[in-house]
């Protein structure tokens, strides 16, 4: 729970933002327009067996039911399986298809399992990156062992063995521009299929998926279950329990593409003019001069752990300037040298953007807003 809401609440804003700075300048704002749903495994590839069952089939009768909500709820919403009956798709290909058809986002349906262990249950929700603990190194191994089954997979793959804990260091350099939206979206379905299900909560964390490594949008992937339970087993072989997952899905799903829809649109109504480079459009922050004495405060509303080439997306409030602070760089609007003004600008700021806050700065540094108030006293 800890992964959820301290990792979902440093990166989440930046990864909204990021996401909708690619929106185009002929559609104004973004709009999700299609989904990809990955049933994993398939044919010769079973997954997880169960004592009654196979992973790929569980998988495929959710996947089917969720594109299926999915389409009655959303009609303008185009669904794309990777596969829609029980055939083996390489996973290099998975992600191919995804971006094929320019998904706004992808989500991977699997099935967990814990060898001669009949008790642990729980649901996990997966986004890329590199694995915190040996737990969900050992869960990513599992699911990557499918390349296994594709001819000259060690040369499709560049080497990389599933194997082997070595190979996991090229998710360490993975570029983070959709794990704003992916950490999101992982936080809501979690949050919908723990209370549709009352399942186990085993959290969202982040591992080394290769079915997520290539796909050029916010990706997830959920493991429903553990077949290795025989009641959950049971639960994830009945209509009733393939249902609820599915459904939960598709509210988060619901509740997801509204949010990023409706922040899209505030972009689009408050966003400046961009200024031309050339024949490329930028729009790059003031960086925060190193050199300025004084103190200030100002309202962050974003931050990112490489520097935003084109910051067009968040000048709807005006300026927007950088501050470099350790690995960091914090973007933030309203300069003001009054904390109550900047309370101010704050309140009416959150209307629109949630995650918010006040910073303060003094002499080009970043300190303490309580500081910042102590020392505001001082220098009247």
């Amino acid at each position: 729970m800890i992964f959820r809401y301290g990792l979902v609440g440093v990166l989440l804003f930046w990864g909204m933002f990021c996401s909708l700075c690619a929106v185009s300048a002929q559609t104004n704002y973004k709009r999700i327009k299609c989904i990809c749903i990955d049933a994993g495994h398939g044919g010769k590839d079973p997954g997880c067996v169960g004592k009654i069952s196979y992973e790929k089939n569980i998988v495929l009768k959710v996947a089917l039911k969720l594109g299926k909500l999915i389409r009655e709820k959303y009609p303008d919403v185009k669904v794309v399986y990777t596969r829609d009956k029980d055939v083996f798709i390489e996973l290099g290909e998975r992600g191919k298809i995804a971006n094929n058809h320019k998904a706004d986002l992808f989500i991977s349906l699997h099935v967990n399992s814990i060898p001669n262990n009949t008790k642990v249950s729980g649901i996990e929700t997966y986004v890329l990156g590199l694995h915190k603990t040996e737990a969900n190194l050992q869960v990513a191994m599992k699911e990557n062992e499918v390349i296994k089954y594709e001819d000259d997979y060690s040369v499709k793959y560049s080497g990389f063995d599933p194997s082997r804990a070595e190979s996991y260091i090229i998710f360490s350099m993975m570029q983070n521009l959709y794990l704003g939206n992916s950490l999101r979206i992982a936080g809501l379905v979690q949050n919908a299929l723990i209370e549709a299900t009352h399942n186990t909560d085993r959290s969202v964390r982040q591992a080394g998926y290769l079915v997520l490594k290539d796909v050029a949008m916010p990706a997830i992937l959920i493991e429903m279950g553990f077949i290795s339970n025989p009641n959950e087993e049971r639960f994830l072989n009945t209509v009733d329990g393939q249902n609820k997952i599915a459904k939960a899905i598709a509210l988060a799903f619901g509740s997801y593409k509204e949010e990023v829809e409706r922040n899209s649109m505030v972009l689009a109504e408050h966003a400046p003019e961009p200024q031309q480079e050339g024949n490329k459009t930028v729009a790059e922050a003031k960086p925060a001069p190193a050199e300025e004495k004084g103190l200030f405060y100002a309202v962050q509303i974003a931050s990112a752990s490489t520097r935003l080439k084109d910051t067009k997306c968040l000048g709807y409030f005006g300026d927007v300037y950088e501050l470099k602070t350790g690995d960091r760089y914090r973007y933030y609007v309203k300069k003001t040298n009054n904390y109550e003004e900047a309370s101010r600008n704050l309140g009416s700021i959150r209307k629109k953007v949630r995650d918010c806050f006040v910073i303060a700065v003094y002499n080009g540094k970043l300190i303490k807003v309580s500081e910042a108030k102590n020392l505001e006293k001082k220098l009247k």
